[in-house]
């Protein structure tokens, strides 16, 4: 699957759950998010613009755990890159097989994440403590000519929401390591 995403920086969050809401979007639910970083053997994810992650999501009593891998960003105007997830049942041996093939955790990243859906859009409104509050809007795709239509079609919802600035490409650990 390829991830289509843009990013703003937002400075009220009030103001940016009212313009979700203007728009129509539903809001789904609320989740605190934390992403175990990891760093291959053979390379440096910051050089390449890959990541590779184990997030835990608590829901209903239970901990998700998700490995996923980004690849490198595939424009110069988002957050567009390949990305592969699969759901993983035992956090400790999950961990234990990256550390034995060589990858060392790098960071932990956590967030709170309200998210809302719109069309076949997700829009998410992220706190992070210490950078505040960001608007992500993504959407997935098998096919690589709808990048651009799909890139134009979030950059459109974003300024129906009157957001025309703040956009940020960098990851949320990238932003965290300055």
């Amino acid at each position: 699957m390829i991830e289509i995403e843009i990013k703003a920086k937002i400075d009220d969050k009030n103001d940016a759950l009212n313009k979700i809401k203007s728009l129509g979007a539903s809001y789904s639910h609320s989740e605190e998010q934390e992403d175990i970083y990891f760093n291959a053997p053979d390379k440096d994810y910051r050089e390449t613009d890959e990541a590779l992650r184990i997030r835990l999501v608590p829901i209903d009593g239970e901990v998700k755990k998700i490995l996923t891998y980004k690849g490198p960003k595939i424009d110069s105007k988002s957050k567009t890159r390949k990305e592969i997830e699969v759901e993983v049942a035992d956090l400790d041996k999950m961990t234990d097989i990256l550390i034995a093939l060589g990858f060392k955790p790098s960071a932990i990243v956590s967030k709170v994440r309200r998210i809302f859906y719109y069309d076949e859009f997700t829009i998410t409104l992220d706190k992070l403590e210490k950078i505040g509050y960001f608007m992500e809007i993504e959407c997935m795709t098998n096919d690589e000519e709808d990048i651009e239509q799909t890139r134009d079609n979030i950059m459109e919802l974003f300024k129906k929401m009157g957001i025309t600035r703040g956009f940020e490409r960098r990851s949320y650990l990238e932003l965290l390591e300055l």
